[in-house]
């Protein structure tokens, strides 16, 4: 969630409980509500949320679920989300979801290419979203996604020993993202 650390800490508990909803009421929209109570994954980061579902959801995750999330988040509310694919641990424990895949989407939605995405945009652009390589190509190459592969943008990412390249979704931009794109020339070029 953008700015989560620069709201009043009294503010923080009623957030943190506000994401899963937020989350849910999107999967409602675009169909796959009953994917909450199955996934495999579900916990909180504080401002934001891992959610580990089936693997056969990749394509329905970026169309239509990151056009939905755009739809039901509230104003004032804008988030940065990451869709990436890999084997993570199971279970209920506290080391469920342990795994490479996990470490990856962190650093993955931790990259400026995206931070700068909401920095860049007006209110009206609520989510800004990084997808893996691999999910790409899964997904959207693939035809799967049902999405023009136009609507991403690749763009270098490196963060900490972290190197990839990931390509960023916006499904509404505005502000610089529209004037000026997605990316600025220093990202481009791999300065991340």
């Amino acid at each position: 969630m953008k700015d989560f650390g620069g709201r009043r800490g009294r503010e923080h508990a009623a957030l943190t409980g506000l994401v899963p909803r937020i989350l849910l009421r999107a999967l409602e929209v675009c169909g796959l509500g009953a994917e909450w109570g199955r996934a495999p994954l579900s916990v909180s980061t504080g401002d934001g949320w891992v959610l580990g579902l089936r693997s056969g959801l990749l394509p329905r995750l970026l169309n239509p679920f990151l056009p939905a999330l755009q739809e039901v988040l509230c104003d004032g509310i804008r988030m940065r989300a990451t869709i990436h694919i890999g084997p993570l641990t199971g279970g209920r424990s506290i080391t469920a979801g342990s795994g490479m895949a996990r470490v990856q989407a962190h650093r993955l939605l931790d990259a400026g290419p995206v931070r700068a995405l909401l920095e860049r945009s007006g209110p009206g652009t609520k989510v800004a979203a990084v997808v893996s390589e691999r999910a790409y190509v899964d997904a959207v190459l693939s035809g799967y996604a049902g999405d023009d592969p136009g609507l991403y943008v690749p763009v270098p990412v490196r963060v900490k020993s972290f190197a990839q390249t990931a390509y960023l979704r916006v499904p509404a931009p505005t502000g610089e993202l529209l004037t000026h794109g997605f990316t600025t020339p220093g990202q481009r070029r791999g300065r991340t």
